[in-house]
This record gives structure tokens, C-alpha cells and sequence, in this order.
């Protein structure tokens, strides 16, 4: 590794390692033994159901410590765990040890909290952001800006808003916009790329920090409607509110799990009940639209998707739900995967006292009125000062008006999907 000026910090990877990375996911620098024989490799495993990442096993170290720590609190077993932590922190460069441990501690994978259960500001989730600051300079993990695309999900910039976020949600906000700064500055060289200062990590703001940023998109927080022209689903949703909101609150009134009700980003509160019913995703129509909300449903199909034939970055990149909050849900700070998803909501129901905060800034809904809003932006949504017992709302996840062919040009897939050919 080599650094650039004293403000830049410049990562130049060899050529022997590039070979090596360059085509194939079995990548090298492995410490992990052969857990085939083991019994009690993961704290969390899918055959429980405590998983809901399914792409890999969260295999690592320190799992009776830290077993021993979740179930039996005691500063005695906690320091051991923490010891444990941060002795393989500072020992271990093996990619997946640190990969693993960070999503471990920082509970990215897990169905429920539980390093941040209590508290999003403790030893365990800080140890968490420590692994990631170290996984962020891995050589594994900068060699994905070389066989990744813009319009894929890079290990740097994914980790570096996990992290950010994880040090806002604890009130450690100049850490956050000191680590921010610090990203931004990040250069990156090998044989195959080369990106300076502010094109390994693009954002501009750094309350607006998605893990794939597509450049040349119109940036604001909110949608004024003056700007409507671009997003003709706003006066769409509007003019057929009526609709909407006779086929929601019959929905409402039946039964919650016949009607497709289930739970929305459980991961992201701890206490109240926030449940959805998805109407539109994967470009596909779902039972609940044709069977529940058919109405509404045959007017999606005339509005969705906005921009046929070209490729998503994220399987959100258009969707369509119903969104049910409980009074007394909080819901923590997070943002979108990708700067070309904008969302369109609607009040519907229950929205006195619901609250809406955008970049800082906070907005109300309102019965039959869209807010729109950039989901790549941090934001919040609550129901902690709600009146009535339920907040109603329709969410479209809508893709930005200003993506064209060009930003396809060289770019074989998406995190999504592949890229055809004629617009590569």
C-alpha cells in the first residue's frame, strides 16, 4: 500500500494480487481452517432461523465467548468476548475473518438485534466499526474496483455507510462526518484501474452515502413540485387516490395475513410493528396486487416500470407497498443501495403526529398528497407522537427521471442484473 499526498490516501494494489483476484470468488490470503468438522462454527445460523442474509454462512472466530456473552451477561463474560474481539482484530487479516466479524457485530445479517440491542453506542458495536475500518484497506476488498462496476455494489463504499450510519444512530456524529471525509479522499491504482481523489468514493453530501452512486442525477433531498413534470407518478397517484384508498382500507379490515401483510425491515427498529403489503417488485406483479388491491393494481400496470428495457441497479429499484406503522415505532437512520431510486409516497390514513425526517429536516403527510423524496439520502420515519393507532401510507420506489442509455455505456451488469448488449 502506498499513500499519495498528505491529504490523500492513495491504495495501489500489486499486479501478483490482482491475478489472483481478478476472476474468481475463492479468493486466496485464507486463515480459516476447515470447519467442516466443527459443530459450533457461527453464533447465528440459518438452520435456526436466526439468518436472514442467505448469500453465505457467518462463519468466525470467538463463537463461545460470545455465545457465552448473548446468553449470560455478566462483565465477567463480556470481557472475555471483548478480549477475544479484539485480539483477533489485531492479529487477523484473513478477508472473510474481518468480513464476518463486521456483520457480526454490527448485526447486519441477523433477523433481530443483538450486539445493538440495548444500545447502538457500546464496545461491541464500535469493535464492529473497527473490523470494517480494517476490512476497508484488505486488499480483497479494494480489489473489487477492479472487476466490480460503477453500478455494482464496491466493498469500500458499502461498508464506509454501514459505518457511517452505525456512528450517526449512536450520536457519534463528528466521527461520522471525520470518517466521511477521510473516505472521500481515498485513491485507487493497480494495473487495470485508476481512480484519483473523489472517484473512488463519489458522494457529495455526507448525509446522502449509497453504496452505488451513478453520476450526472439531479441531487435534492425532496422533490418540490415544481419538479413534478419529471415525475409524472406524483399527480398519477394523486388524481387516483380514491382508488387507493377505498382498496387500502378494505385490505385494512381483512384479515392482515390473508391480505399479504408481513413485516417490513424488521432489522431496522427494535420496538413497535411496521408491516407492508408489496404490491409491485422484480418487474413482476404480485398475488396481493392481482387479488387484494386489483384496482389499483390494473393502474400500476399502466405506470410501472417508468423506463422499460433498461436494467435496474437493485431489486428496489421499482416497487410498489402499502406501509402500516404502529404507534410508538422509531425507526433508525438508514438510506437506499443506489442514488437512482426515488421514493414517491402517499398519505393515506393516521398520519397525525407520523413524521418524516429527510437529510435532517423534518415533513409531515398529508391524506392524498405525495411527498417525494430521494431514498439515497439518510432518513428516519416514526410513529412515536402518532394519534391515531396506525399510520397508513403507499410507497413507489420510482427510478430516476434523469437515467438514460449513456450510463449503461461500458458497463456489462448491475448489482441487479446484466446489462444487454446494445446498451453497453
Amino acid at each position: 500500500m502506498g499513500l499519495g499526498s498528505k491529504n490523500s490516501l492513495a491504495i495501489v494494489v500489486p499486479a501478483i494480487i490482482l491475478g489472483a483476484l481478478k476472476f474468481s470468488d475463492n479468493w486466496p490470503f485464507s486463515e480459516v481452517a476447515d470447519v467442516s468438522q466443527e459443530e459450533d462454527y457461527a453464533l447465528f445460523t440459518h438452520g435456526n432461523g436466526e439468518l436472514h442474509c442467505l448469500d453465505r454462512e457467518l462463519r468466525h472466530p470467538c463463537v463461545t465467548e460470545l455465545r457465552e456473552y448473548v446468553e449470560v451477561n455478566t462483565t465477567e463474560k463480556k470481557d472475555a468476548a471483548l478480549n477475544c474481539v479484539r485480539g483477533v482484530l489485531e492479529t487477523s487479516n484473513d478477508f472473510y475473518v474481518l468480513k464476518n466479524m463486521t456483520h457480526l457485530l454490527l448485526d447486519l445479517d441477523t433477523v433481530v438485534h443483538v450486539f445493538d440491542k440495548e444500545s447502538r453506542d457500546n464496545e461491541f458495536v464500535l469493535a464492529g466499526i473497527d473490523y470494517a475500518k480494517k476490512l476497508m484497506k484488505h486488499p480483497e476488498c479494494l480489489a473489487e474496483y477492479d472487476w466490480k462496476s460503477d453500478m455494482q455494489c464496491r466493498c469500500v463504499p458499502l461498508f464506509t455507510k454501514i459505518s457511517l450510519l452505525k456512528l450517526k444512530n449512536a450520536g457519534r456524529w463528528d466521527e461520522a462526518k471525520a470518517m466521511y471525509e477521510e473516505q472521500k479522499k481515498i485513491s485507487y491504482h493497480s494495473e487495470k484501474t485508476s481512480l484519483p481523489e473523489g472517484e473512488a468514493v463519489k458522494w457529495l453530501n455526507w448525509q446522502q452515502t449509497p453504496q452505488i452512486w451513478v453520476p450526472g442525477l439531479r441531487s435534492m433531498p425532496i422533490w418540490e413540485r415544481e419538479t413534478w413534470k419529471d415525475l409524472p407518478i406524483c399527480q398519477l397517484l394523486e388524481d387516483n387516490f380514491a382508488t387507493i384508498k377505498e382498496e387500502t382500507e378494505r385490505a385494512l379490515r381483512g384479515d392482515p395475513e390473508e391480505n399479504g401483510f408481513e413485516d417490513a425491515y424488521r432489522f431496522l427498529y427494535e420496538k413497535g410493528e411496521w408491516s407492508q403489503i408489496l404490491l409491485y417488485s422484480g418487474r413482476n406483479f404480485t398475488r396481493e396486487c392481482e387479488g387484494v388491491m386489483p384496482k389499483t393494481c390494473a393502474l400500476i400496470k399502466q405506470w410501472l416500470p417508468s423506463k422499460p428495457g433498461f436494467p435496474w441497479t437493485s431489486d428496489q429499484n421499482e416497487q410498489v407497498l402499502v406501509l402500516k406503522m404502529k404507534k410508538g415505532t422509531n425507526v433508525e437512520l438508514h438510506s437506499g443501495p443506489s442514488n437512482n431510486i426515488l421514493n414517491i409516497h402517499i398519505g393515506i390514513s393516521g398520519l397525525e403526529g407520523a413524521r418524516l425526517t429527510v437529510a435532517g429536516k423534518d415533513y409531515k403527510w398529508e391524506e392524498g398528497k405525495v411527498i417525494a423524496w430521494d431514498g439515497s439520502y439518510d432518513h428516519q420515519i416514526d410513529c412515536l407522537d402518532c394519534v391515531d393507532d396506525q399510520r397508513v401510507i403507499m410507497m413507489v420506489r420510482y427510478m430516476h427521471p434523469d437515467m438514460t442509455a449513456e450510463h449503461y455505456k461500458g458497463i456489462p451488469r448491475t448489482q441487479f442484473e446484466d446489462v444487454p448488449a446494445h446498451l453497453q
